[in-house]
């Protein structure tokens, strides 16, 4: 079976070198700014709080669809984290520019909530390049030994806290004074910025020139998307398997199960979020062995509760048996997810943001084909096709095990005749 050791050009960036590792346990803190703004803003709370100033469904539709656009695109302006500034300088800046963008853009709501969407919409340029910031500080400080631990607090943090932190602001801005509710707000977005307190990055080499940086550059992307076991790599962050696209129609299923309205509220939203940070948590103790493999197999993990809401009957506890099995079980495997893609980084070298961001984008690739394909699954077979195909999909992962241990075990085979034949 294939291990870790093996290494790409990007792992051995000179300059680049781990000189003082950071404990996995920072980035809890380091994610949550990014994992609250991109929480609040597109995953339901701003959505409520439109709809209550006076937009329309499909408005509001309209706007989330907005605010994500970034998210697919925000490569495009992630290698400004690998210039200039130091990582840590340039996520201390975007995370202030997007928690003064989601405080002014909640300020203006109930005033003028066009107007807000506008000013999130901006913020999310921000919030993006938080996620190539910590994603490039994530390469070049954390211990590859240490990366599935950094991965599992990050990731708790980012389900988690992108649960959690958005329901308790919700909440406020229900329950209090927009001004209150504005500057919790604030406070919930930049406080985290005190675990930058004592990180020190390594020193990067000396740039030698701009066309050679790109050079390099260009030397860094071919390293981490062509070679073979990367390549392997790519296929699996595209393959349905560990995308979670349930996790986002499972409450509109819910009233074929016969739950009620505030049930869903609890089950999929505050308590879903703990129970994703759990699997998350425990998907850091996994084993270190071939990323590819582990990943692979925790996706083929969630057919079973999938498969569990499709042949139990249609009743409240089969929903919440059911949904809590996975959102545990997407947890994990986003822990593993992460793991991979840092794994498949290498260290930071000259453009670890870039390759950072350019293969998380990859990840939202299969949630937006499958949910589309569970939507028509839906029309075509009623609500039970939604987890069906979810529970189809989880098992696509393993015939592709097979076939990478039977390349690997070949690759190998090849080189021991080689390294023979020149003996």
């Amino acid at each position: 079976m294939p291990t870790h050791s093996s290494a790409s050009p990007s792992d051995r960036t000179p300059g680049d070198a781990i000189t003082r590792p950071v404990g996995p346990s920072r980035f809890l803190w380091i994610v949550l700014p990014y994992a609250v703004y991109i929480g609040f803003t597109t995953n339901g709370g701003a959505s409520l709080l439109l709809r209550r100033a006076g937009l329309s469904v499909g408005e509001v539709a309209n706007a989330i669809a907005l605010l994500g656009i970034p998210a697919t695109l925000y490569f495009l302006w992630s290698p400004l984290a690998d210039l200039w500034l130091p990582r840590r300088t340039w996520y201390a800046l975007s995370t202030s520019l997007a928690g003064i963008a989601l405080a002014l853009g909640c300020w203006v709501l109930e005033r003028d909530p066009k107007l807000s969407i506008w000013i999130f919409f901006i913020g999310m340029l921000f919030c993006m390049l938080i996620s190539s910031a910590y994603g490039g500080l994530m390469a070049s400080l954390v211990a590859p030994e240490q990366r599935t631990r950094a991965s599992a607090w990050a990731q708790a943090s980012n389900l988690g806290g992108g649960a959690i932190g958005p329901g308790m602001l919700l909440y406020v801005a229900l329950h209090i004074t927009s001004s209150a509710w504005v500057l919790i707000t604030l406070v919930l977005v930049m406080l985290p910025m005190v675990a930058l307190i004592g990180l020190q990055e390594p020193a990067r080499a000396p740039t030698p020139g701009f066309r050679l940086h790109l050079r390099e550059i260009g030397h860094e992307l071919r390293a981490t998307c062509l070679l073979p076991r990367n390549f392997f790599g790519l296929l699996l962050l595209l393959a349905p398997p560990g995308a979670g696209a349930l996790i986002g129609l499972l409450p509109a299923i819910s009233p074929d199960y016969h739950v009620a309205g505030t049930s869903v509220v609890w089950i999929n939203g505050i308590g879903g979020g703990a129970l994703m940070a759990v699997g998350c948590l425990i998907g850091g103790w996994v084993p270190r062995f071939d990323r590819r493999i582990a990943y692979a197999l925790a996706g083929a993990l969630n057919a079973l509760p999938a498969a569990f809401l499709v042949f139990a009957p249609p009743t409240a506890t089969t929903y919440v048996i059911g949904t809590v099995a996975y959102l545990f079980t997407i947890g994990l495997t986003s822990t593993l997810s992460m793991d991979l893609v840092l794994d498949m980084v290498g260290v930071a070298g000259r453009s670890g943001s870039l390759r950072y961001s350019i293969l998380s984008a990859l990840s939202y690739v299969p949630i937006a084909y499958m949910t589309w394909l569970e939507g028509r699954a839906a029309d075509a077979f009623g609500f039970k096709g939604v987890p069906a195909i979810e529970a189809l999909s989880a098992l696509f992962d393993l015939p592709l095990i097979l076939i990478w241990v039977w390349w690997a075990r070949r690759s190998r085979t090849r080189s021991g005749t080689t390294i023979t034949a020149s003996a």
